[in-house]
Formats: C-alpha cells, sequence, structure tokens
C-alpha cells in the first residue's frame, strides 16, 4: 500500500471515537504526540485513555 494513503489515527477507547487522522506522509510520530498533547491534554487529564494507531 501507498505510504501516501496511511494515515495515524488519535482514538479514545473510553469515548470509543476516532479523535483525528493525521497523514503519515506530513507528520511524523514526534508531530503527532505534539499534537495530541497540546489539543487534547483536558481529555487525558479527565482520565480518558487517548492512543494513537495506524491506519488506512
Amino acid at each position: 500500500m501507498p505510504e501516501d494513503t496511511r494515515f495515524k489515527e488519535v482514538y479514545c477507547a473510553n469515548c470509543k471515537i476516532v479523535l483525528a487522522r493525521y497523514s503519515i506522509k506530513y507528520f511524523n510520530d514526534a508531530d503527532i504526540t505534539e499534537l495530541v498533547r497540546i489539543h487534547y491534554s483536558l481529555h487525558i487529564k479527565e482520565g480518558h485513555v487517548v492512543e494513537t494507531r495506524l491506519s488506512v
């Protein structure tokens, strides 16, 4: 599968929803970790389990 179509999803295991999707062509793991830390810190502080996973 071409790398252009692969995404990393930011998923909340408690809410069972995908919070965001980032193309791995444009965002590396460090970028995604920083975005999660900035945008979903309140979600994490409320005790939710936020994880990143590879998606196609």
